[in-house]
């Protein structure tokens, strides 16, 4: 389907992972698909056209895209027992499934992310927000604190231990599969250390569940367990491990990168610090435009399953998609023509931060009280803060975040 007029998209460019948006803008401006040579797949960047993919799961597959693509950086292995084991670890997770299998899946966990569910989580974040920040607080006088080492990398990881009725201290352990499968996606992918790191989430997870099936808890692993729904047969041992693994990344790396991505335009916009210090009642608002302005996922990936058209283009069925949530929501045709700017004014309802349709983030809610509890706490605790270094970006072209922060902390 390529031919020479076409534009590429090089997603490893150095340029382009340190900052995607001028490229992203590239992209959008060009009539049809930009062909993305490294992963033989065609780039969706327009608002119209990415929500337009979002619907219809059933031509744009999950299973097709994101199964597909995890597959390939972690291929099905064997285990030194003889066991199979699926060293993506997500192959039969919500964020690689379709329906009808998705359906069952997504309306037996969603009963752990109901809204009452998540706001009875509030208090129990704030407290631990209170601690890390305070933690901070007293390495950062005199610029020794780091917001993603003491505050926006431990919080969440606490947070769905305690959900996973897991000990706190394996987090750790998490943050390091967690790092291994963000690095399979990033400017240097070490498959060898991905699949390392699957096959141990996989086994410490079955044991987790072999437990909770044996000696129940009030933790959301023994209500997946224990429970079906509507009648319906429980959860797999398979889908469990695909959902805690799931959960245990993207719960980590959402809020992390999203805080982190935030703070970065508030050192870049003291205007929208002072306003927020001012009227801390915005800072839900605030995070709703910094989705929409510079979100933590960038895209993922769908696989035609019938021959079809986007952007105009006509593709093949077993087409490979790279849907750029990130571009879609800095679309002129759809924000405007200050839509590369951070407008606190905006509130935007309709971005595709957290993915769109049936696959809409189901941790969304998780990750805004997370955002939330934790701005109002820094800017409770704190009276200024300022970098102290340089800040380090993510290397990976899913995900954008910082993996560093380092700052002067001046207590309230």
């Amino acid at each position: 389907m390529t031919d020479s007029s076409q534009i590429t998209f090089e997603v490893f460019d150095p340029a382009v992972l340190a900052d995607p948006h001028a490229e992203y803008a590239r992209l959008r401006a060009v009539p049809g698909l930009a062909y993305v040579p490294l992963l033989d797949a065609y780039a969706v960047s327009r608002y119209a056209d990415v929500t337009g993919v979002l619907r219809e799961p059933l031509l744009f597959s999950s299973a097709r895209g994101m199964g597909d693509m995890m597959a390939m950086v972690g291929s099905e292995e064997v285990s030194e027992d003889g066991r199979k084991i699926d060293a993506g670890g997500l192959g039969r997770s919500l964020i690689a499934s379709d329906p009808p299998l998705h359906t069952t899946m997504r309306r037996l966990v969603n009963r752990g992310f109901t809204p009452r569910v998540i706001n009875d989580y509030e208090p129990r974040v704030r407290e631990i927000a209170e601690q890390f920040v305070g933690e901070m607080i007293e390495k950062g006088a005199d610029g020794g604190a780091d917001l993603v080492r003491d505050v926006t990398y431990p919080l969440p990881v606490t947070v769905i231990a305690e959900m996973l009725g897991i000990p706190a201290e394996r987090k750790e352990q998490f943050k390091h599969w967690s790092d291994a499968a963000v690095a399979a996606f990033s400017l240097t992918p070490d498959p060898a250390r991905f699949r390392i790191a699957a096959e141990e989430m996989f086994d410490f997870f079955v044991e987790v569940i072999e437990d909770r099936a044996r000696h129940p808890k009030d933790d959301l692993v023994s209500m997946l367990v224990t429970r079906g729904s509507d009648g319906e047969e429980p959860l797999t041992v398979d889908e469990l491990v695909g959902f805690c693994i799931l959960l245990l990344i993207a719960g980590n790396e959402t809020t992390t990168n999203l805080l982190g991505n935030w703070t970065r335009m508030l050192i870049d916009r003291p205007d929208v610090e002072a306003a927020l210090r001012a009227d801390p009642t915005k800072i839900a608002a605030s995070f709703e435009e910094q989705l929409r302005y510079d979100g933590p996922v960038q895209c993922l990936f769908r696989g035609t399953t019938a021959p079809t058209e986007v952007g105009g283009q006509a593709i093949d069925a077993g087409t490979r998609l790279l849907v750029l949530f990130a571009a879609a929501n800095r679309d002129e045709e759809k924000w405007g023509p200050d839509a590369a700017t951070y407008r606190l004014d905006r509130n935007p309802t309709d971005h595709v931060g957290f993915g769109h349709g049936i696959h809409l983030c189901l941790g969304a809610p998780l990750a805004r009280l997370e955002a939330r509890v934790t701005a109002e706490v820094l800017f409770e605790q704190t009276s200024a803060f300022e970098p102290s270094g340089e800040i380090v970006g993510t290397q990976s072209f899913l995900l954008r975040g910082c993996t560093s922060i380092p700052l002067t902390v001046k207590p309230a």
